[in-house]
């Protein structure tokens, strides 16, 4: 069950990560940047959930939890970027 946790905690370095990377790359089209990764990230992630529900078994599960630590990895990845450029881009 760790490794559940282990991707949600990747998916939100990553994105924290690029975010803070493209700031200091492209500072005048960061968020635009940021926008397409993070609805592909949210795409993919539902697109998941979804296949798992067609998907039976233990594997279909095991798709719709590897689906929501995408989904809770990007939520909290873009909070973790809103809150950064909060307080430190003022």
């Amino acid at each position: 069950m760790q490794i559940f946790i282990y991707i949600c905690l990747g998916v939100t370095l990553l994105f924290a990560i690029a975010s803070i990377l493209l700031r200091k790359i492209f500072p005048e089209k960061n968020g635009k940047y940021l926008g397409i990764g993070f609805a592909g990230l949210l795409i993919i992630s539902i697109v998941i959930i979804i296949i798992s529900f067609f998907v039976g078994g233990w594997s279909g599960m095991g798709y719709g939890v590897i689906g929501i630590s995408i989904f809770i990895g990007t939520l909290l990845g873009g909070v973790l970027n809103i809150v950064t450029k909060h307080f430190f881009h003022r």
